[in-house]
């Protein structure tokens, strides 16, 4: 879970050219309230991002939209700017959430343990299977 905080700045243009797609480009910048994974206390994030936007009305024209861009749907004559730029920020939050320096006391194991040891889940069927035999 993460909470926008206040301040957060979204720059946005639109261009279109002569028989091309409509275009919104711009950059994105904000900070976010999380819980680190590690020590499970708040952390704030820098969301960074950049947005190329090509809007479309229809599926037929998202399909044939340009690679570089990522289709927005505009429905019903409106694009609702604000909750596709959330949306967008919602996109830039780390999966992973921590303080760049976290005290934590977990060490990793260093050793692998011997895979050897292990019995195989099929070992039974085996037996099983030689019990038939016989």
């Amino acid at each position: 879970m993460a909470t926008l905080l206040p301040g957060g700045q979204a720059t946005v243009r639109g261009s279109r050219e002569p028989y091309g797609p409509r275009v919104v480009s711009g950059e994105l910048h904000c900070e976010a309230s999380m819980i680190c994974q590690r020590c499970l206390q708040p952390v704030t994030v820098t969301l960074r991002g950049s947005i190329r936007w090509g809007l479309v009305f229809s599926d037929r024209e998202m399909q044939s939209l340009d690679q570089e861009l990522d289709p927005v749907l505009v429905e019903e004559g409106q694009l609702f700017l604000r909750q596709t730029i959330e949306d967008e920020m919602v996109l830039l939050l780390p999966i992973m959430p921590m303080h760049d320096s976290c005290d934590n006391e977990w060490i990793p194991d260093l050793e692998p343990g011997d895979v050897s040891e292990k019995k195989s889940p099929f070992a039974v069927l085996a037996a099983l299977k030689n019990e038939q035999r016989s």
